[in-house]
């Protein structure tokens, strides 16, 4: 087209380990130098890049811990609500566009299909319901749940005071420095 770009942003979008397969990150290396060498065939005049891994370094730091609010029965559907919830910092829930990995307290036992909900009024406050997530049966109120791979956005996404929740509070535990 005329362009001779001296550096190219390959954006984001590598991969935290949440729910389902995804290709390994040398997949996507290896996916990347192809493109360039399909899109720029001479290699001297192949531009430097630049990439914002993003999720992919961070996803992994951080775990979002909640509790159990409350296990109902709704029509037949379990339904389990946490004191934290897609304004509470799992907005990328909306639409289940992110399917965070999931860890309880009550692990070990028969599982069984739940909506997850978090604890607000609002009815955008339901995290799984199109495709339910499988938690224990014996999982109660005050059961804690994890939500795995959640470093990133999680507390920058936390509203201030919605429905008079607080924003999610974070706490950072380190390792020893040697």
């Amino acid at each position: 087209m005329g362009l001779d770009p001296r550096i190219v942003d390959l954006g984001g979008g590598f991969p935290a380990g949440h729910e389902g397969d995804h290709p390994d990150l040398p997949a996507y290396g290896a996916a990347i130098r192809a493109a360039l060498g399909r899109s720029f065939p001479d290699p001297d005049r192949r531009p430097a890049t630049l990439a914002e891994p993003g999720r992919g370094i961070v996803g992994d730091a951080g775990v979002v811990v909640t509790s159990v609010v409350s296990v109902i029965d709704r029509g037949g559907v379990r339904w389990v609500y946490l004191d934290a919830g897609v304004f509470t910092g799992l907005v990328e829930t909306l639409d289940e566009a992110i399917r965070y990995r999931l860890s309880t307290s009550a692990d070990g036992g028969p599982t069984g299909p739940v909506v997850l909900a978090g604890p607000t009024c609002d009815s955008a406050d339901v995290l799984y319901e199109k495709q339910p997530v499988h938690l224990p049966l014996a999982l109660s109120e005050g059961d804690e749940l994890r939500f795995h791979s959640a470093g990133a956005y999680t507390t920058c996404y936390s509203t201030v005071g919605f429905n008079g929740f607080d924003p999610m509070p974070t706490m950072v535990v380190g390792g020893s420095r040697t």
